[in-house]
C-alpha cells in the first residue's frame, strides 16, 4: 500500500487540518478504513485523526480519501456527525462502556 498526500490545509473555523490523500494498494489488496487510518497516523502523529471518506476510483487501482486531524477527541465529538464517529469506532466504544456499566 502506497500513501500519497495530495493536499493539506488548515481550517481555522473548526480548528482542524483537512488532508486529501490517495492510496494505491498492491494487486488484490483490500484496503479497509483501519488500514488507511494506521498509514495516515504514521505520517501525521499530531492530534486526533478521523478518516472522513474513502472512495474507490472506478477503472483505476486507487482510493481517494479525506481525513481530519483535531487537537483532541472531544473536539472531534463536538464537530463531527455521529455516523462518522461510529465509522471510526469512537461512539461505538462509548455504547459498549455504557452497556457494561448498566449490567
Amino acid at each position: 500500500m502506497e500513501l500519497k498526500v495530495e493536499s493539506s490545509r488548515k481550517d481555522k473555523l473548526f480548528d482542524r487540518t483537512i488532508i486529501n490523500f490517495e492510496i494505491t494498494p498492491a494487486v488484490k489488496e483490500i484496503i479497509k478504513l483501519d488500514d488507511a487510518k494506521k498509514k495516515l497516523a504514521e505520517k501525521f502523529n499530531e492530534g486526533y485523526l478521523v478518516v472522513y471518506t474513502l472512495k474507490n476510483i472506478y477503472g483505476f487501482n486507487k482510493i481517494k480519501g479525506v481525513a481530519h486531524i483535531y487537537k483532541d477527541e472531544t473536539a472531534a465529538k463536538r464537530i463531527l456527525q455521529k455516523y462518522i464517529l461510529q465509522k471510526n469506532g469512537v461512539v461505538y466504544a462509548e455504547k459498549q462502556k455504557e452497556e457494561k456499566g448498566n449490567k
